[in-house]
């Protein structure tokens, strides 16, 4: 019997410089990806909100976004739309940080020569912070091609059917807790691997690490829960911190890009190691999160 779909939607109205396309291109930079879809303005994502399967479909047009979610007409919507429009938009970084970051390069030769005349950039968000600790774990020490084709394997293991819709819903703790590692290593990840991303998604579902409330904690604090999970080391904290939780003072110290970034930025002889990496991002604070995100995409810049 076909599900009967219900859909709620609403649009949003973007800053006059608003660049959707670093938005896009981040929530779809898998183009086979199972719970996303983008092509040109429109992005379609499978996520989960308060753990109901919901299709979100984003389409930009002339400074402003409409956003209509869809699922089964047997959710309980009235609970649910709430949450919507904050979905929306941490996927979107329209937190603030932005304006902060501006701000800072008036006063900071550092950031206003990282900028340069480029256009500030926004930091989209996860759809949920889990999405975030799951990419983190899966990307430990992998490139990134085959980080991607791990992600795909888990949301196409354990991702949620929509109601109407042929993307899956990217799993949340309950759906991951539940699989056996024999699952995961069948789909080449390792043991160490598995047994990392099933620890934290038991540790989630628990309650003993309690992850959407860490954004409301300190800094130091959030990383200190997110370090005490087994498997999760700085790079992993760090990062589930700037793309899960949105701290705004937050750099990934670890990661090899943002290294190979600084490297270039300051025209250094050799990549700064992590101790190394830390003090030159010191130059960024209280805004590390959007220089870091900054310092990435200079990487793509012709040289």
């Amino acid at each position: 019997m076909q599900q009967v779909v219900a859909q709620h939607g609403f649009t949003l109205s973007l800053p006059a410089d608003y660049h959707a396309a670093t938005a896009l291109a981040y929530h779809g930079r898998d183009p086979a990806g199972p719970a996303e879809r983008w092509q040109g303005n429109r992005l379609d994502k499978g996520l989960l909100l308060h753990g109901a399967p919901l299709l979100l479909q984003l389409e930009f047009d002339a400074g402003q976004v409409h956003a209509v979610f869809s699922g089964s007409a047997l959710m309980d919507w009235p609970a649910l739309l709430p949450a919507a429009e904050p979905a929306v938009r941490r996927m979107l970084g329209l937190d603030g940080q932005r304006e902060n970051w501006q701000a800072l390069a008036e006063s900071r030769p550092a950031v206003a020569r990282l900028l340069a005349g480029r256009p500030a950039l926004w930091l989209p968000l996860t759809a949920e912070p889990f999405e975030a600790l799951c990419w983190a774990i899966i990307g430990q020490q992998i490139n990134l091609s085959f980080a991607t084709s791990l992600r795909r394997s888990l949301i196409q293991l354990a991702g949620l059917p929509i109601a109407g819709c042929a993307l899956l819903a990217h799993p949340g703790p309950a759906e991951v807790a539940a699989l056996q590692p024999e699952q995961l290593t069948a789909l080449r990840f390792s043991r160490s691997k598995a047994a990392y991303l099933l620890g934290a998604a038991r540790a989630v579902l628990d309650g003993s690490l309690p992850l959407a409330a860490l954004a409301g904690q300190s800094a130091s604090e959030a990383e200190r829960q997110l370090l005490a999970l087994h498997g999760v080391g700085p790079w992993t904290a760090r990062y589930v911190m700037l793309r899960g939780l949105g701290f705004a003072d937050c750099a990934p110290i670890g990661d090899s890009g943002l290294a190979t970034a600084l490297q270039r930025f300051h025209a250094l002889p050799q990549r700064p190691d992590a101790r190394q990496t830390e003090q030159l991002m010191q130059a960024f604070a209280p805004c590390r999160s959007l220089a870091t995100l900054h310092l990435w995409a200079s990487l793509s810049e012709n040289t």
